[in-house]
């Protein structure tokens, strides 16, 4: 039975460092940061509920998903005023714009039509999507695929940055975007300019509205 301190211990590991969790929590944490206090927030594949009490801080909507009730946080004064239930990431049970702030990490992976999923975040979210994937494509898993296959790490696709790009739909644009390859941010940033993805080991990407592009086409009209 996974208890609900496994995700604080995969963010804080020695394991954890060196496969780069906390610079990627790092820039999560920044974006959370940013919440307002009557935005409503959503996390797909929250698991035991890790970013969800760190939300709590920042706003007083927060919502939280995942395939399984089973690992969905048990009802604990932390969580009081958060809202889980289980999901399918292809099908959310919410309506369009929803969501001010919409998390996706370390999921599209594992969901059988991850395309569909991608679309359905687009759906609920109204303002920021960001999203982490695994670089299935790169030196770093391609190497640990040798010794332990992507199947069996529940891993069925293999998601780079480019497919996502490919796969937003008009009004949404990439603010950021970071290769995560170390558990130095600076080196990061220096690793991702000059090799890119084959080198990473996960990437994040923040989507965002264009604002600018939805108000030209509201003057038009």
């Amino acid at each position: 039975m996974v208890e609900l301190n496994d995700q604080n211990f995969y963010y804080s590991n020695i394991g954890g460092r060196l496969l780069g969790n906390k610079a990627r929590e790092g820039i999560i944490l920044e974006e959370l940061a940013k919440l307002g206090r009557d935005d409503f927030f959503l996390e797909v594949g929250c698991a035991q509920g890790y970013f969800e009490k760190i939300a709590r801080r920042f706003c007083q909507n927060v919502f939280g998903g995942d395939y399984t009730y089973e690992k969905l946080p048990p009802t604990k004064k932390e969580f009081a005023g958060c809202h889980f239930a289980g999901i399918e990431a292809e099908k959310l049970p919410f309506k369009d714009n929803s969501f001010d702030f919409v998390l996706c990490t370390e999921v599209l992976e594992h969901v059988p039509k991850w395309g569909n999923a991608f679309k359905e975040l687009q759906r609920v979210a109204k303002k920021k999507i960001l999203v982490t994937v695994p670089l299935e494509k790169g030196v770093f898993w391609q190497t640990v695929s040798i010794f332990r296959g992507m199947h069996t790490r529940g891993h069925l696709h293999k998601i780079g940055s480019s497919d996502l790009k490919q796969g937003i739909s008009n009004g949404w644009i990439v603010t950021r975007h970071e290769i995560i390859a170390t558990p130095s941010r600076h080196v990061n940033k220096v690793v991702g300019k000059r090799f890119g993805e084959m080198i990473g080991m996960y990437a994040v990407l923040l989507f965002e509205k264009n604002e600018t592009k939805h108000k030209t086409k509201a003057k038009r009209k």
